[in-house]
């Protein structure tokens, strides 16, 4: 991953580089520094993953979002962006549409991050809901690595299912890919696909045992812990 992380850098200026980050900023005018690491954390999985999950690159501008009912784990994510990138960035509320629960958005302004989950982890901007997969070096790391990812993707797309817990998308990579992490981490699965009657697009499932759960729950350093 170093040798990708550094040049998905290479518009941006390096003010310091060692053996595990660089430190970035804009060429020219005003910016804010930005640690990248140039290695895979577990933090920086369950970031990944909640981006792929419920995140967005915008096309038009180098802004990375994530809304969520959930502010915990928004605020999570939030002391993650802290922790791996020495970035703070702000959570705002979405207005509440009738009937919907309350929406929170956490928005990033950073060319460096946005450069790092586009050419590093292969997230492509603007709408990827049916062309997403685990990003390959996710898929080659170290098997803590890989179940970081797994806590990231269903604390924003997991929930109860058959009787159990799982979740739904409509990427058959992505559902291949994750069949993949769920197998290296002795979870076994169901699989299912469907035709949704009215888009008319397949729609892919995976199902686990609720026992099984327990180790995909995500938690900050405080002992919080989260759940689907």
């Amino acid at each position: 991953m170093k040798k990708d992380a550094i040049n998905s850098q290479k518009d941006l200026k390096i003010i310091l580089e060692n053996k595990n980050e660089i430190i970035t900023k804009a060429k020219y005018g005003p910016s804010k520094e930005t640690r990248i690491p140039l290695y895979l954390e577990e933090d920086l999985s369950f970031f990944v993953a909640t981006i792929i999950g419920d995140g967005h690159l915008k096309k038009n501008k180098l802004q990375i979002t994530i809304e969520l009912s959930d502010l915990n784990l928004l605020l999570y994510i939030r002391k993650i962006c802290e922790s791996t990138f020495n970035r703070r960035f702000n959570i705002n509320s979405i207005k509440i549409r009738e009937g919907r629960k309350q929406m929170y958005v956490l928005i990033m302004d950073s060319k460096a991050i946005y450069n790092l989950l586009k050419e590093v982890f292969e997230i492509p901007p603007g709408k990827k809901s049916h062309i997403v997969g685990v990003p390959t070096h996710i898929k080659n790391s170290e098997d803590k690595i890989k179940l970081s990812f797994l806590k990231g993707i269903m604390a924003t797309e997991g929930g109860k299912r058959c009787r159990g817990y799982g979740l739904s998308t409509a990427s058959k990579q992505l559902w291949e890919d994750l069949t993949d992490l769920f197998n290296n981490a002795g979870i076994p699965l169901s699989k299912d696909k469907w035709t949704h009657k009215t888009y008319k697009k397949v729609y892919y499932g995976l199902s686990f045992r609720k026992e099984h759960m327990e180790r995909l729950k995500w938690g900050c350093r405080s002992g919080q812990t989260g759940d689907v």
